[in-house]
């Protein structure tokens, strides 16, 4: 079986003219694993799915496919570990055929760049990267030790994807007009152009959270936005930076900045024309709500 390589090549500038139904369709790849534990999972294969042939794909025959684009999406849910497993065997599969590869995450924001290109020069370990890094850190920084520590050893570039943390909280907060003039120079003009239909699937999963039922969800939809903006602004900047030219970036983000190609790939295909490939990682049973989130 050949992949189609036009599988979620398409205008997605589009998409709000498209119902949800065909929407599901453009996805290209569902991970799906056993719910046994971690590291029974980490010596297993996923079965990966094509959502448009509704067939299961052979690992290799995938990276092939992924291999033909410039742009691929990962998803995970952060602290789901077979999800950092995959992320790992498709970078080093991409760099065993011969790609020039960079790596952007949703976990760095861009004003943590120059902490990552100073950590990617030396042999310092991910502890002195987290000490360099500060309170402004996931918590589960060591959970991608091995994918930035392989990146490095390749010479990928690290890029730090993402709008600062206290921007975001402060918009979920207060909204935009909060902002000052040099806060809102930060973030992308078109930060509010919101698809409509991804504004209404981000309404439906916020209003499961028993915390934001009360809330008026505007602000953190807007926060989102705010997050899906700067982050296909910084890797559209790269790529059609010298930096960046004949490039493939893996962008590593959350799941729901990914599904059905809303979010980062929308934005990104507003800007720049370049094949890419969204892989969704099943989250088979392990994502539980945290207390915070439950009350």
């Amino acid at each position: 079986m050949t992949l189609r390589s036009h599988l979620i090549i398409g205008s997605f500038g589009v998409v709000d003219r498209i119902d949800l139904l065909k929407v599901t369709i453009l996805g290209v790849f569902f991970i799906m694993m056993s719910q046994a534990n971690c590291f029974a999972q980490s010596k297993s294969q996923a079965m990966i799915i094509d959502l448009l042939l509704g067939e299961p794909v052979p690992f290799d025959q995938a990276l092939d496919d992924m291999a033909k684009t410039r742009i691929i999406y990962l998803g995970e849910h952060h602290t789901i570990a077979r999800h950092h497993k995959l992320q790992l065997d498709v970078i080093r599969g991409l760099a065993q055929r011969g790609l020039s590869l960079s790596v952007g995450l949703e976990m760095f924001s861009t004003e943590q760049q120059a902490t990552l290109d100073e950590w990617s020069n030396s042999q310092r370990d991910i502890g002195e990267l987290a000490r360099r890094l500060g309170p402004e850190r996931w918590t589960n920084l060591q959970d991608y030790a091995e994918i930035l520590k392989f990146a490095r050893e390749i010479k990928a570039p690290i890029l730090g994807l993402n709008a600062a943390d206290a921007l975001v909280r402060k918009v979920a907060r207060e909204g935009l007009d909060s902002l000052s003039d040099i806060e809102r120079q930060s973030i992308p003009s078109d930060v509010g152009d919101i698809n409509p239909q991804y504004e209404r699937l981000l309404r439906l999963k916020l209003r499961v959270h028993k915390s934001f039922q009360d809330k008026k969800l505007e602000k953190i939809i807007l926060a989102q936005a705010v997050r899906d903006s700067v982050m296909s602004g910084t890797i559209v900047d790269f790529l059609s930076s010298t930096a960046g030219a004949g490039k493939c970036i893996v962008v590593i983000a959350g799941s729901g900045h990914l599904n059905y190609g809303f979010g980062i790939p929308e934005r990104v295909e507003r800007k720049i024309n370049l094949d890419h490939r969204i892989i969704l990682p099943s989250e088979s049973g392990e994502l539980v709500l945290s207390e915070q989130e439950l009350r």
